[in-house]
């Protein structure tokens, strides 16, 4: 208990440190991000995460070249069927929208793509769910010493599952006319205050609800994304991080059969500038395994884990480093520096 009790305190000095509110809107045609000939982010076998406008989303690549997990970008407008050859997974790389999403000053309507713009695509694996707190699919914030209020993000449905819902895609089957649904929750956690707060966005809908709020369930309320959507997030309140999962009607043995895939644009959020811009030079964050750390003096640097426990120290010389820390499970820590606190995400 006493070791638990040293965690959150540590993280609730974290959050008690006030500072200038600045909001962060996600805007990938105006980051640094390359592209390979697929029209896609050039990491995308790599394992570093993907840094973009003050967030960091997820990003790994377990199984090497042709397979990836969380986060990549894309400026690809394909939208077509990829059933038949040569398939989906050499195809997996557009928007219904065919492109990022447009004018933003219509929060809560349809909005549709501009062609060529950059926009993010979330591949969710429910087994990566199933190992670590948060899986695969999650997002934090570079100012990582305090957490952030989410205020919405916008959301379109990616060929594949589309097609999977409309026709099938040869393990997905189209959704049952009545009560077939296809979902991505955003999952906001609080880790000071305990709590886990959830936004649920349909992707498509088979007289699952009354969607169009006229007292009566019938074909008139089928729904399947191809345009840009505000979601909502300002319910989750203050978080420390998002975590993404996705549900479908359409179940098998080993869980949904729809692709777990949905792209994703416009992110905002409001957030408090970091301890570390207000109160020094100092800054940490974890990339591919290690972590780094640039230091404006000499410093004690102790890494403590979600129970309390000094897990790592090291005295560092001002300047900048990288300390692997690939051997440390995934969660939550606290990096101390002197006598100030960041949280990381591993």
């Amino acid at each position: 208990m006493k070791t638990k009790l040293l965690f959150m305190t540590l993280l609730l000095s974290v959050a008690s440190i006030q500072a200038e509110v600045t909001t962060y809107t996600l805007d990938l045609s105006d980051e640094n991000i390359t592209y390979n000939e697929n029209n896609v982010w050039d990491g995308i076998y790599n394992n570093d995460a993907l840094h973009a406008d003050g967030f960091v989303f997820s990003h790994t690549a377990p199984y090497g070249e042709g397979y990836y997990e969380g986060f990549i970008a894309s400026c690809n407008s394909d939208n077509a069927n990829w059933y038949d050859a040569p398939g989906w997974s050499a195809n997996q790389w557009g928007c219904m929208a065919q492109g990022g999403v447009g004018e933003d000053d219509n929060e809560g309507f349809e909005i549709d793509g501009i062609i060529g713009k950059p926009f993010l695509i979330n591949y969710y694996s429910a087994y990566s769910l199933s190992t670590s707190d948060y899986g695969t699919s999650f997002i934090t914030i570079e100012d990582n010493s305090q957490n952030f209020m989410p205020q919405g993000v916008y959301v379109c449905n990616h060929p594949w599952g589309y097609y999977g819902c409309i026709s099938g895609d040869g393990f997905a089957t189209p959704l049952a006319e009545e009560g077939g649904y296809y979902k991505v929750t955003f999952n906001g956690v609080n880790i000071a205050q305990g709590t886990t707060k959830s936004v649920d966005f349909y992707l498509a809908e088979r007289q699952y609800s009354d969607r169009n709020s006229d007292g009566v369930i019938n074909e008139n309320d089928n729904y399947t994304s191809t345009a840009w959507t505000w979601c909502d997030l300002t319910t989750l309140g203050a978080v420390d991080i998002i975590y993404i999962t996705m549900d479908s009607s359409d179940k098998g043995e080993y869980g949904m059969n729809t692709a777990t895939l949905v792209c994703l644009d416009g992110l905002k959020a409001s957030v408090a500038n970091a301890v570390n811009k207000v109160t020094n030079n100092d800054k940490v964050y974890a990339a591919n395994g290690y972590l780094h750390l640039s230091l404006h003096e000499n410093q004690c640097i102790n890494i403590i884990n979600a129970n309390g426990v000094v897990v790592k120290q090291q005295n560092l010389c001002a300047g900048t480093h990288m300390m692997d820390v690939s051997h440390l499970s995934n969660g939550i820590y606290i990096i101390m520096c002197g006598n100030k606190a960041h949280k990381i995400v591993l």
